[in-house]
This record gives structure tokens, C-alpha cells and sequence, in this order.
């Protein structure tokens, strides 16, 4: 009978396919700084609290609003562009977070992989306008030693590798934003331009017709 009891309980429980399995893993339950518990807690919890100066919580909440966002932000980075604007210092910072949106808007990016590649190119951009002004900074000095002739190269190789990485980036995203041609052609004869083909089904050239 405990037996029996046993099994109906064993029978009561969910039953999880890999799939959901890997869903409730990384849900919020698990993961309390999730994206989704972290807009929940904000929108339910933290702003209402920051919006009311007259709560007794005012204060802790604009500091936990403080916290909780910058890891949102970190979390939504090609919309924020936060880690971007990090990995350059104060001169370039409000820059590349703008030239990003401009971008953003311009190619009409809707998903992540074309705004990622945006903030690629963006930081490509910047770092070859930062190394090329220290490299020419440099150009403008008298004392030349060999340190100096050592750095000054790396600096031309930056330059160099910063501006292939640029291109590539835009031209990739270009093809992404570029709609694919689809073309079906239903006909006995075809052309084909780039390896100067013709192919004529009706017509075919003989060796004897070479002499003629």
C-alpha cells in the first residue's frame, strides 16, 4: 500500500522535456539577475518607490535604482552601448554612444546581430581616429630614439588593423541590410557574363564550323 502511495505521488510530478528543462534552468527562479526579474523589480518595486519623495524608501530606492540598472544596462547592451562607451575614455565616450544610435536608425538594425555589428564598427572607427592622432602627435617630434621608432610602427600597425576591421564590419552589415535576389530563369538559352558562357540548346557549335 505505501508502495502504491508512493508511485501515485512519483506520477503527480511535472515531467520536463530537454527543452523545457533548459527553460526553467535559466529562468528567474534560478537566476535572480535575469533581465526579466530585473524589469520586474524595477517596474514593480524600485521606480514607483524612486518617483514618490515622500516614501520612506525614496532614498534606498534611488540607490538600488542606481545598481539594478547598470546591470540592465549591461544586459541590453546594443541598446545601451555601455560597454562600448567603457572601453574609451571621456573624449569619445557620449560619441560612440551617439554614433551608434545614428547608425542604428540609418541602416534600420532591428535585431541583435546588426546592432552588435554596428558597435563594431563604431569601435573600430574611434580607435582609428585615437591612434591616428597619437600617431601623428608623434610624427610632430624631434627626438627620435629606438622606443620611440617601436612605438610609433605599433601605432601604424593599429591604425592599419583598425581600419581593415571597419570596413569589413560595414560592409557586412551592408550585405545584411541588401535584400537577396532570387532569380530563376526558364529558358534554352543562357548567358552568364562572368564566365563568358553562352548555352544554346538548339544551336550547337561544330569543330568543322571553326574554319568557316
Amino acid at each position: 500500500m505505501l508502495i502504491n502511495k508512493y508511485m501515485k505521488k512519483e506520477t503527480d510530478i511535472k515531467k520536463y522535456n530537454p527543452k523545457e528543462s533548459k527553460e526553467e534552468f535559466f529562468s528567474s527562479t534560478y537566476f535572480p539577475d535575469s533581465s526579466n526579474a530585473l524589469l520586474k523589480e524595477l517596474t514593480q518595486d524600485i521606480i514607483p518607490k524612486c518617483s514618490d519623495p515622500k516614501h520612506p524608501e525614496h532614498e534606498l530606492a534611488k540607490k538600488k535604482f542606481g545598481d539594478k540598472s547598470l546591470l540592465l544596462f549591461r544586459i541590453f547592451e546594443n541598446d545601451s552601448h555601455v560597454g562600448l562607451m567603457e572601453s574609451f575614455d571621456e573624449r569619445y565616450r557620449m560619441f560612440s554612444s551617439e554614433m551608434s544610435k545614428t547608425m542604428i536608425s540609418e541602416f534600420n538594425c532591428s535585431n541583435e546581430a546588426e546592432k552588435a555589428l554596428v558597435e563594431l564598427i563604431v569601435n573600430a572607427y574611434i580607435r582609428v581616429i585615437d591612434n591616428s592622432r597619437r600617431l601623428n602627435n608623434e610624427l610632430e617630434g624631434k627626438n627620435i630614439t629606438h622606443n620611440r621608432n617601436v612605438y610609433i610602427g605599433n601605432l601604424s600597425k593599429q591604425v592599419d588593423r583598425a581600419n581593415r576591421q571597419f570596413l569589413n564590419a560595414l560592409i557586412a552589415l551592408k550585405q545584411l541590410k541588401e535584400p537577396q535576389l532570387n532569380i530563376k530563369v526558364k529558358t534554352d538559352n543562357a548567358y552568364f557574363a562572368q564566365n563568358q558562357q553562352i548555352n544554346n540548346k538548339e544551336e550547337s557549335l561544330k569543330p568543322n564550323d571553326l574554319g568557316k
